[in-house]
């Protein structure tokens, strides 16, 4: 049999077999839909509802305060260039003294009797830890023309711990789900070969080869999963349309916005087409235990 006419048998048998066992692979397909959309829809409420946190600052900030004539500019090229440094910001006396003028509420002053040093704010890498902030404000404070570095970094170290335990368990139920979608998927998918075993018998008489045989099933196997996966998508979009309307009236009790939305386009493709390519594995794998074992009973 020729390249093109095997594979057009296949898309014929895959066509011929949906129509057939057209109940159990409706329910395959519905059942490996709410499979998938049940973790996709924690995943985008989850990060839907993690948005302010996530625009939070998470770094550590020094407040320089340098001496007398010090030329800030040297300095906050110089401080650029150490450890843990990700950013410094200038923040001359005059400036200074305006906005706490303006925080305090008192009137505009001149730079006469100015008290306040030039500034530089330093902000420092999020991935630092404590003794590494410790050590970047002590190797800032002996520089020659600081003269002394305040912080508070206490509350960074216990956002990094809060951050560690809420990971783990969102890790810990993230791996349950998995294993649960991936057992319920391949049931669905494996619910679609129950009926392979009488044709591959067939087959296997008439002298075809195994990726002959089990071609049907694996094209099977993509086209439910896919399908899945498109209708698990259709359906986390349709609870976001439910969702929203009461999101976005909680969010306005605080003044805040709090919107869901479907990943990017090419990331609900690349789903898509994740979740067809497994189904497809899937199912060729059941066909070729069933193609084994007629192959082992034949044998005999």
């Amino acid at each position: 049999m020729s390249f093109i006419t095997s594979r057009r048998w296949a898309l014929e048998e895959t066509f011929r077999g949906l129509r057939r066992d057209g109940a159990r692979s409706l329910f395959a397909l519905l059942l490996a839909a709410l499979a998938l959309s049940i973790p996709l829809f924690i995943a985008v409420v989850l990060y839907g509802l993690s948005e302010p946190l996530r625009s939070l600052p998470t770094s550590v900030e020094l407040t320089v305060f340098t001496k007398e004539k010090a030329d800030v500019r040297t300095l906050a090229d110089e401080v650029g260039r150490m450890p843990w440094v990700s950013s410094t910001e200038v923040i001359g006396r005059d400036a200074a003294l305006k906005d706490l003028n303006a925080r305090l509420g008192l009137p505009a002053s001149t730079t006469a009797g100015n008290p306040l040093p030039d500034i530089l704010v330093v902000t420092l890498s999020s991935d630092a830890s404590a003794a590494d902030i410790a050590a970047a404000a002590k190797r800032i404070e002996a520089l020659s023309q600081v003269d002394f570095v305040p912080y508070e970094a206490s509350w960074h170290e216990k956002l990094r711990a809060v951050s560690r335990a809420v990971w783990t368990g969102l890790g810990l139920l993230g791996a349950v789900t998995a294993l649960l979608v991936v057992l319920v998927l391949d049931t669905a998918v494996r619910m679609t070969t129950l009926a392979a075993r009488p044709e591959m018998r067939t087959l296997y008489i008439l002298g075809a080869t195994p990726s002959f045989a089990v071609r049907p099933y694996a094209w099977r196997g993509f086209i439910l999963m896919a399908s899945a996966a498109a209708l698990s998508l259709a359906l986390v979009r349709g609870g976001i349309f439910v969702l929203q309307p009461a999101l976005t009236a909680a969010a306005a009790l605080y003044e805040g916005e709090l919107v869901l939305a479907l990943p990017p386009a090419l990331w609900c493709a690349g789903f898509v087409a994740a979740a067809a390519f497994c189904g497809s594995l899937v199912a060729a794998f059941a066909a070729l235990s069933a193609w084994g074992s007629i192959r082992r009973e034949r044998g005999r």
